[in-house]
Parts: structure tokens; sequence; C-alpha cells
């Protein structure tokens, strides 16, 4: 892996971490720069480039989040609506808000079964509604205690939206927010995508390898590669739950959705909007670096003073960072083709403030 003056010292990292490869992508007050390192597949050793595709995983959340505030702009739903104004037989232990799921404080657990979902090529994609039947609503703690991130909540918000909306979720995101943005993005490989998509790899030992035939049962023998040079790489696959990780993009089709939240007037979204999406709603930690607490899909956090907001991502064969300083005008995202672990939350962290603080271009 070579240097990049974007990111001094990324390559080495990266290469100390494992990850096959990576795309990067910071904009601030002076435009946009991207940069690639590394390898998208280890096999047949073709480089990552910029218009490399990878899994944006749980930054996707992000999107929801801003899906269901559009809606409340347009006076569909409100944030403090119980979800059951909008979805029936759910069968909640406890009445639980829009606020609460955007929030991650509804008290909601996760499941297993539904944590690593996934269809492969050519397999029919479950509706918002199918994948949320994975999910035990009847179980969890009084809503508003406490931040606990969780994918259910998000799993919950997809269906909102695709009622409310009346059309399912990955088209009104569409539709809504990424053409508008002028973004790339996609829910599922198009031709084009399927081109230049990046692989996503696990460690050979990686202890969710000998996992996968257990948790997913449907994709023995059609999922993992054969090792090379330590790694096992994925084919082609998708999220059962599209709201919780299911966008696919180049490192520049994320950088459109950041620059909606660096600017001064209104876009895509009102001003006002995103100002309250990036207000601490809850307080409590709700990732690795992320522990001031949670706004309306963003993560606060702050490092000597100064304050940021995030999402990671990560699941089979990819980790990411979306990351803002609003006071800077900073923006970035860092997108990685090996499976997310504490480690590559903590490199993405660290990227994230070398770049803060140093030249930036």
């Amino acid at each position: 892996m070579g240097g990049n003056p974007l990111a001094p010292g990324l390559a080495a990292d990266l290469e100390r971490a494992g990850v096959p490869g990576a795309a990067l992508a910071v904009v601030d007050r002076g435009g946009v720069s991207a940069a690639a390192f590394g390898q998208a597949d280890v096999a047949s050793h073709e480089a990552v480039a910029t218009e490399t595709v990878f899994h944006l995983f749980s930054a996707t959340k992000l999107y929801t989040a801003a899906a269901v505030v559009l809606l409340a702009e347009q006076g569909r739903l409100g944030l403090d609506d119980l979800v059951t104004d909008h979805l029936d037989g759910l069968g909640l232990a406890h009445p639980v808000t829009i606020r609460h799921l955007l929030t991650h404080t509804s008290g909601l657990p996760d499941t297993l079964k539904a944590f690593v979902a996934v269809h492969l090529a050519g397999d029919p994609v479950p509706s918002t509604a199918e994948a949320l039947a994975r999910y035990r609503l009847d179980k969890g703690k009084p809503p508003g205690t406490e931040v606990a991130y969780r994918n259910v909540n998000y799993a919950l918000l997809g269906e909102v939206v695709s009622v409310v909306a009346g059309e399912p979720y990955e088209a009104f995101v569409t539709r809504a927010l990424l053409e508008p943005l002028g973004s790339g993005a996609t829910f599922a490989y198009d031709d084009g995508q399927r081109s230049r998509a990046a692989t996503g790899y696990l460690g050979r030992w990686d202890p969710m390898r000998p996992a996968l035939p257990l948790l997913l049962p449907g994709t023995r023998g059609r999922l993992t590669q054969k090792p090379v040079a330590g790694l096992v790489g994925l084919d082609e696959f998708g999220l059962d739950s599209a709201a919780i990780g299911g966008l696919l993009g180049a490192v520049g089709d994320f950088v459109p959705f950041l620059q909606e939240f660096l600017r001064d007037d209104d876009g895509v979204l009102p001003r006002a909007a995103r100002d309250q999406m990036l207000t601490v709603q809850a307080a409590g930690s709700a990732g690795i670096a992320s522990t001031v607490g949670t706004g309306l899909g963003w993560k606060a956090g702050e490092v000597d003073g100064v304050a940021f907001w995030n999402h990671e991502g990560g699941g089979p064969g990819f980790a990411t960072e979306s990351r803002l300083y609003p006071d800077a005008g900073l923006g970035i995202v860092l997108l990685m083709n090996r499976t997310h672990k504490p480690a590559l939350s903590r490199l993405a962290h660290d990227v994230a403030e070398a770049i803060r603080l140093g030249p930036v271009g």
C-alpha cells in the first residue's frame, strides 16, 4: 500500500489492522478530496479506486432517521407519536415512541436471528415487515431510561417509513433523499456497481466464520470463498432489513449526505430539522467513540472539548465510519472491506481525528 497526503500513515495503519483495502472521502470548506488504498479483491489483486463500491452497513441508519424526520416535516407523522399509532399488531410490552427508536432509548432487545440476516444474489428480498418479524417485540425494558444501541429500533423505523410513505422503504429513501441529494447510493447492486464492488473479508480464524452456517443456514456453501492470504472473501449479499444497514455505494456517493448537514441554509431537509438531528436527545454511550449521547440517528462524541457526530457501520466483510465536525465544517467517510470489530472503530476514530488536526488535501 502506498502513502497518500490526504491521510498520512493510513495505508500502514490499514495493513497493520489486516484490512485489504479502503476508500476515504473528506469534505471541508475547500471542497471534496478522495483517496483509495489497497486491494478491492485479494485473489485478483484488483486495487481499490474511489469508484469502488462498499457496503455502508449501519451508517444507513442516518438515512433512515432523515427519512423519518422528512416525513415529520411533511406532517405525516410526529416524532413523539407512539409506534403503534402507525403500525398494528406489534405486541409491544411498553409504549414506545418514534423518538425512542431514533435515539436508541426504546428498551427493545435485538435477537441473534435478526442480527445478521442476509439474502444472496438471486434470492427473494424480504419486505420490511418480514424482516421485522424476526425480532421479539414483546420483550424489553421500559423506554426512555437509557441509551442502548439496537438494530431493532431502525428495523421498526423502516416499517414506519414504508407504511406512512405508502411505498417501500427503499423506494421512499431513494426518491425523497438519495436522488434530491445527487447520491448514487442504492439498496441493491446494479450492473455498474457489481463490476466495481469490493469483496468483503473475514479473517480466516474469525469466530464469525464457523458461526455463519448456523446463523444463516440458507447460505451454507454459498456465501464464503476459499481462503486467500489468511482472509476469507464473501460473495454478493444484501441485508434483509435495509433500514438498519442496506445502502451500497462508492465513497463519493455518501459525501452529499454529509454536505447536507454542513450547509447553512435549507436543503433537502430544512436547516431547523437538521439542527434537531444534531442535538443531543439522550445522554449515554452509543458507540466506541461516541460516548456523549444520541441525536436523531447521529451519535455524539467529544475529544478535548471538540464535538463530533458519527455513525459506525459494520457487519460481515465491511466496516465504515461517517463523521461530522460541524464547527470545523468537516465531514469524513471511511469505507473498509474487512469485518467490523472494535479495533477498526478505534482506527476510524484515530483517522478522523488525524484529519481534523492535520492539513487536508
